[in-house]
């Protein structure tokens, strides 16, 4: 059976950001009327409603916001990538987004922990950030 990719519907406003996964790299927009960061991606600022929204690549480090683990998924073709982790990541720019979270062991899984974005190659057409937790420095 082949599996089906549903792929995001991308707008004006957001395909730069799906372009900038494709090149392995993540961004975000800030706004240059009232210098709120901005995520997802969007065509007016939704603190001011200003359109003056510039591009910003993010590091792709934050840390554990939320998540949960899923064990149990209805469609077939997903049974078995059982379990996977969603969660919410904090970014050390000041934005939060979900995520697919990938550890060794979903069962270490903690809110604060620190993560860093890698791209996965979903198909030729979609790239997506997911976090992966980093190992605590010494």
């Amino acid at each position: 059976m082949t599996e089906h990719v549903l792929l995001p519907r991308w707008s004006v406003d957001t395909k730069p950001y799906w372009d900038a996964l494709h090149r392995r790299e993540l961004l975000y927009q800030q706004c240059e009327a009232c210098g709120e960061t901005v995520f997802h991606p969007r065509g007016l600022c939704p603190y001011c409603l200003s359109d003056r929204l510039s591009w910003r690549k993010s590091a792709g480090h934050g840390t554990i916001y939320s998540f949960t683990v899923q064990h149990v998924h209805s469609a077939p073709a997903w049974r078995n990538k059982m379990p996977i982790a969603l969660g919410i990541v904090a970014l050390d720019e000041g934005y939060h987004m979900f995520a697919e979270l990938l550890a060794d062991d979903l069962d270490t899984l903690q809110i604060g922990l620190p993560v860093a974005v890698v791209f996965d190659k979903v198909s030729e057409e979609l790239v997506l950030p997911k976090f992966r937790v980093q190992k605590a420095q010494q």
